[in-house]
């Protein structure tokens, strides 16, 4: 007798195979499950920051906590939210969009979750007073030295684990896209979105390591005696922060180069159009990835560099703009003339690009040494990266949850609720930092707890206030969503959008192997292409 094939999804497991499992897809759910709670914890503290600004004066929490606040909410924004979730994405989409059953080194990659794990459990060590660490995210000596700065050495080792992690997992995802493609998948028309997670892990891959180094001085400087940072011995602090930039400014395209590869996934599907100038998208991701460890001594403009060196680093900035901008450009190329359907993750995308417009704009006069001396360490500079990194890339990843939940549990999120969502991020967010930009330029500094009694100052941090508050309704809107439609929402079908994609044309959710056959794609197949290739649709 010949055995009926019944589908059984990659969710079906007991605890012990969950706890114990190498599926790609189930690390998947780990990180995001892991990235979304700390993004929550991190915007409760944006949310008491906020609180503690409403009014001059020290209102609900001392200076030391507020310091903080600060601290963490940079650690656990950048490292968990805009760097972590794309974890989950590549984690889950790479095998899929490839036509391959699980990662290259699927032990490799179980490895790399329960380090970032272990890094979560220090993170939630620092909620305890006497751990509080109250460096900023950057951790500068000579502050990070003194004791006032808290325990510094708890955030070295949350960086060494979650570089270690990151590692492991650049390793695991540029393997797995360079050599387990399916027959016909080939660089030039493999997704873009794989393009963006590639050159994103690059990064990692040639970065991390700088920033390990780093904290360790900072680690060797403080307890062990050592001088790389006192300059009363030979050392000096601006080789930290030198040594620091050279990776963390590059992060900033790890945490936004995955981002563009959902807006150009989520604009071909829902304009049921051939990416514009494909190949050209394909270079820019790359030259955004090179140029971006050409840039990071803009942040020491005011450090005292020489004037020469500021000219160079000026002009490698701004040219950084010229492959963002031909990205934009080609979306609104794809968009023109387009079967246009505004989806929920097409609003999130548009919004995102829309985030990613204003925070590019405003960063070309930072580029520019005699706008920047002025700005700098101003609250203008803050809300030029929350439009960047905290919009953009957020808009990205909710656009591209919005956009795989079918595929991910094989239901289907509200739609109304989706949209209503998106609408009050958007006014939220603007209201928050557009006025950000006023105040900077008003002179509010970051980073201070307290401020002078100017009716003016105090009109603006009510309206970010308010601001923040609603952005914060938007978000849990969509979490609300997300929440009730996995558990109470329609069935899907295996692909609810009309995709090419591969990962469109196996069943939703997914079985435990991927594939029943390694698919082999027809010469000229693209993800992309609507024309010639009509997908499988239900």
């Amino acid at each position: 007798m010949a055995a009926i094939g019944v589908h059984r999804p990659w969710y079906s497991a007991g605890i012990r195979e969950w706890i114990f499992t190498t599926d790609h897809k189930k690390i998947a759910v780990f990180y995001g499950v892991t990235t979304l709670l700390f993004f929550l914890v991190a915007g409760l503290m944006a949310l008491g920051i906020r609180l503690e600004l409403w009014e001059p004066g020290l209102q609900f929490m001392s200076a030391e906590t507020y310091n903080y606040l600060l601290t963490a909410h940079g650690v656990v924004m950048l490292l968990w939210w805009a760097i972590g979730v794309w974890s989950a994405f590549a984690n889950f989409l790479i095998p899929l969009m490839i036509g391959a059953r699980d990662v290259a080194f699927p032990r490799l990659n179980a490895l790399s979750w329960w380090t970032f794990f272990a890094a979560s459990v220090l993170v939630l060590l620092t909620l305890v007073p006497s751990n509080h660490i109250r460096m900023m995210w950057t951790g500068y000596p000579p502050f990070s030295l003194n004791d006032d700065a808290g325990t510094t050495a708890l955030y070295v080792f949350i960086v060494h684990l979650v570089g270690a992690s990151s590692i492991m997992g650049a390793v695991n995802f540029i393997t797995t896209t360079l050599r387990m493609r399916a027959p016909g998948v080939t660089l030039k028309n493999m997704n873009l979105i794989l393009h963006g997670i590639m050159a994103a892990n690059v990064i990692q891959l040639l970065g991390v390591p700088s920033f390990a180094g780093a904290v360790t001085m900072l680690f060797l400087d403080k307890y062990l005696g050592t001088n790389f940072f006192n300059p009363n011995l030979g050392g000096d602090p601006l080789i930290y922060e030198n040594v620091f930039w050279f990776y963390s400014h590059p992060a900033v395209y790890v945490m936004i180069l995955p981002a563009f590869g959902v807006f150009s996934e989520v604009i071909a599907t829902f304009s049921r159009k051939l990416i514009f100038g494909q190949i050209t998208m394909v270079f820019a991701i790359w030259a955004i990835a090179l140029l971006g460890f050409m840039v990071w001594v803009h942040h020491l403009f005011t450090s005292g560099i020489p004037d020469w060196v500021r000219i160079i680093f000026s002009y490698t900035t701004v040219l950084i703009g010229v492959p963002t901008g031909i990205k934009i450009f080609n979306w609104v190329a794809t968009l023109y003339k387009g079967s246009i359907r505004y989806t929920t993750p097409m609003l999130f995308t548009l919004g995102g690009i829309f985030m990613f417009l204003i925070g590019g704009l405003t960063g070309i006069p930072l580029a520019l040494p005699a706008f920047d001396i002025n700005a700098q360490d101003s609250q203008f500079v803050v809300a030029h990266f929350h439009y960047v990194l905290g919009m953009a890339t957020t808009l990205g990843a909710f656009s591209g949850i919005y956009y795989w939940f079918p595929k991910l549990t094989g239901k289907m999120y509200n739609e109304k609720l989706g949209k209503l969502s998106f609408w009050i991020i958007m006014i939220g967010s603007n209201l928050f930092y557009f006025f950000q930009f006023i105040i900077g330029l008003e002179g509010m500094p970051r980073r201070y707890a307290d401020y002078p009694p100017i009716p003016e100052f105090i009109q603006l941090q009510h309206i970010q206030t308010v601001g923040a508050f609603i952005l914060a309704v938007g978000i849990l809107l969509s979490l609300i969503n997300w929440i009730v439609s996995a558990v109470k929402g329609k069935e899907a079908g295996s692909n609810p959008w009309g995709s090419n994609s591969l990962e469109w044309q196996i069943p939703s959710p997914p079985p435990p192997h991927n594939f029943d056959r390694i698919p082999e794609l027809p010469a000229g197949w693209d993800p992309y292409d609507y024309a010639h290739h009509k997908p499988q649709h239900t």
